[in-house]
């Protein structure tokens, strides 16, 4: 093979193999959160559980469940999946009208918390992805949004 066939070749092969493993790996980031979403994630869930532990398990109980038909769950809760910017509302500011979650109605009153918004993330980032939920990162940039946008219903 003389030098110009050698450089063809290669040339080839790298053409085929760059748009073969380059598309995969684009079409693989364009499903998958990134890396720093992945990260950021995690240390949502970690902060959200302590928040949720100081805050929220007295009532909702250590597993999301609530307690009997006093307070509702959040595992599994309709009411919690359905719309995260109402979530971070009822969780900075409380609550004091009656709701249905599952099907049952509850009207105990839920104080508002005296945390950021960035803990509000935290906190509403691991209740929608513990017990079976799956909601995603709440990002602290929604949140500033949500509560911006708050009104009394």
């Amino acid at each position: 093979m003389n030098l110009l066939t050698k450089v063809v070749a290669l040339f080839a092969f790298v053409l085929l193999f760059a748009s073969c493993g380059g598309s995969s790996e684009t079409s693989q980031n364009e499903e998958k959160p990134s890396s720093r979403d992945e990260i950021r994630l995690k240390q949502y869930m970690v902060q959200g559980a302590k928040i949720y532990s100081t805050y929220c398990a007295n009532c909702h109980q250590d597993d999301g469940k609530g307690l009997a038909a006093l307070y509702p769950p959040l595992a599994g809760s309709d009411y919690l999946m359905e719309n995260f910017a109402r979530a971070a509302c009822i969780i900075k500011n409380g609550q004091a009208k009656e709701i249905v979650v599952n099907g049952v109605t509850y009207s105990q009153l839920m104080p508002g918390n005296p945390i950021t918004n960035l803990e509000v993330a935290e906190v509403l980032t691991y209740v929608a992805n513990s017990w079976g939920n799956e909601g995603g990162l709440m990002g602290v940039k929604d949140i500033d949004k949500w509560i911006d946008a708050c009104v009394e219903e």
